[in-house]
């Protein structure tokens, strides 16, 4: 008996993309038509009326890959041109921050965000990345110094992650609070009208911005007080530090100056 052939529908298998758009941001798709219109799309209406949910980790990730990420990430961050202008800037002014580091909006390390429609991880990681290595220079001279940080998407993982750091977690707005003339202001994913409010406490150091663009008297009045290093484009991941400046005294320098 002859064998019947009946025309079957294709099936087409999608992959998970991760899209890089011009703000830095990584949006997880499928590849296709809707990984090209991602770029031209904005966030869901229900993911942007709950922006401050703590970020969903996979279900089997454990502290030790968490550790063994950060700590690749880490490397190759200190082998970067990046870290070595920080580190030269830090070593040129000194590091006078009774109040300790504070690290404000560095997202979540392990987790998606937005419902699983954002994937930002590997940025967080990079600037936790940063953010120890400034921490454990600052500890070889200030070895209690005091280390927070504040983020709402922090979720469990996350939070033990930093504790194990040495980092402590606090809910807003104590972080806030706890910036003063005599901190070192660690805030590479800070959102603008963030640095308006942290900035106006006029923090001893910021790594952060670029601030020039930002139209606020607080933040113009920072800028005018403050020598600035802008570093150079971290090759590994260069979204993680876009445009970033170290921006220190500038009476520590004797008269402000600017490094490009």
């Amino acid at each position: 008996m002859p064998h019947t052939s009946r025309k079957r529908t294709p099936h087409h298998q999608h992959k998970r993309l991760q899209v890089t758009d011009d703000s830095g941001w990584t949006h997880v798709t499928t590849s296709g038509k809707s990984a090209r219109q991602v770029l031209r799309t904005t966030l869901p209406q229900e993911s942007q009326s709950h922006p401050f949910l703590p970020a969903e980790a996979p279900s089997r990730l454990t502290q030790e890959e968490l550790q063994q990420q950060l700590q690749r990430c880490r490397q190759r961050w200190e082998d970067s041109d990046t870290w070595k202008v920080v580190e030269e800037t830090l070593r040129s002014w000194g590091m006078a921050v009774d109040d300790g580091i504070v690290c404000i909006g560095m997202g979540s390390p392990s987790g998606f965000l937005r419902g699983g429609w954002v994937d930002r991880r590997s940025v967080s990681m990079y600037q936790l990345a940063g953010l120890m290595s400034i921490v454990d220079w600052m500890r070889r001279t200030h070895p209690n110094v005091n280390v927070y940080a504040q983020d709402p998407v922090l979720n469990a993982h996350d939070k033990f992650l930093l504790l194990s750091l040495g980092i402590n977690v606090l809910e807003h707005p104590d972080a806030f609070e706890k910036v003063s003339p005599a901190t070192f202001l660690y805030c590479p994913g800070a959102e603008q009208t963030h640095l308006v409010q942290l900035l106006a406490s006029n923090p001893a150091f910021l790594f952060g911005g670029p601030l020039e663009d930002i139209e606020s008297e607080t933040v113009r009045q920072f800028v005018k007080t403050k020598g600035s290093t802008r570093l150079p484009r971290f090759e590994d991941h260069e979204h993680a530090f876009w445009n970033m400046r170290l921006y220190y005294p500038a009476d520590l320098a004797g008269n402000k100056s600017d490094r490009e």
